[in-house]
């Protein structure tokens, strides 16, 4: 007897994460992948919808019987306030709300909200999943609707297990080059000063985005609800990163150095690595993808 395979509704699935995504789970999952427009090269078993979440889209035709929905999607226009304002809020908030209440009539065991690292106080130092969030007036539009998107989820873990996964610098191919670490390959690529503070600039824990794909694997076997840090293995300074560029590269990187001290933005990872995944991949080992 052949086993059915449990459906997967994945949103954002045009992004890196949701790429790597469908391709890893696919053969394990029946996967239903949600995007703004539909990829060049489809990706075969997968069926595709295509929605606009600044627009009144529908649940309608969407499985009926989904055993999780991963929601990966997030506006292109996070930087672009206040003139994409409310596209950021439909496409972070309202399509939030409209998943959940489709996840929990379609009988749902299992929500993932991909949020960020950056809604945290970091200047108090390396944070864990109970630090301060930073103030509301501090947030900024693209991070307080996260953190909107959080608290809505929060309240629907007596209907399925919530997991709500807070990113740290994820990097990989094919990623957007407007992205920290693609930015800092280009810049030294081209020969572009980067900008570095007294303290060698920010410190962060970057994370490959197949260790995210694996986490997310995972979660689908594991139970209950929680917030995770999504990090990496190792803690490097904006200087470390642009050196291990550089010397794959065979290019020296340019630094244009600025009298001030830039915050850290480290995430402790205790968490995941208990109850979920231990991210293993290393910057200098995958780096030479986004050249």
């Amino acid at each position: 007897m052949v086993m059915k395979k449990l459906k997967l509704l994945i949103t954002g699935a045009n992004g890196l994460l949701g790429q790597n995504s469908l391709r890893a789970l696919n053969g394990d999952y029946e996967i239903h992948a949600l995007v703004h427009k539909l990829p060049s090269a489809l990706i075969d078993s997968v069926h595709y919808y295509e929605r606009d979440f600044n627009s009144d889209w529908s649940t309608n035709d969407l499985p009926t019987d989904v055993f999780a929905v991963i929601h990966l999607a997030q506006s292109e226009l996070f930087r672009e306030f206040p003139d994409h304002a409310l596209d950021v809020y439909h496409v972070n908030v309202t399509s939030t709300a409209k998943l959940l209440d489709y996840a929990r009539q379609s009988g749902a065991k299992k929500f993932v909200f991909t949020s960020t690292g950056g809604i945290y106080d970091t200047s108090l130092g390396a944070v864990n999943e109970n630090s301060l969030i930073n103030t509301f007036g501090q947030l900024g539009n693209y991070f307080a609707t996260k953190l909107c998107s959080e608290i809505l989820t929060h309240n629907y873990t007596t209907y399925f297990d919530v997991s709500l996964l807070r990113l740290f610098f994820m990097y990989g191919k094919e990623q957007k080059r407007s992205m920290l670490i693609p930015r800092l390959v280009d810049n030294i690529k081209h020969g572009r000063p980067i900008r570095l503070t007294s303290n060698g600039g920010i410190v962060i824990n970057p994370i490959h985005v197949s260790d995210c794909v694996n986490v997310l694997d995972n979660l689908m076997k594991s139970e209950g609800s929680y917030t995770y840090n999504v990090a990496g293995p190792e803690q490097l300074s904006l200087k470390s990163i642009a050196d291990i560029i550089g010397k794959k590269m065979g290019k020296e990187p340019v630094f244009e150095h600025v009298d001030q001290v830039a915050d850290n933005c480290v995430a402790q990872i205790d968490l995941l690595e208990s109850r979920i995944y231990t991210p293993k991949i290393k910057l200098e080992d995958k780096i030479e993808e986004l050249f």
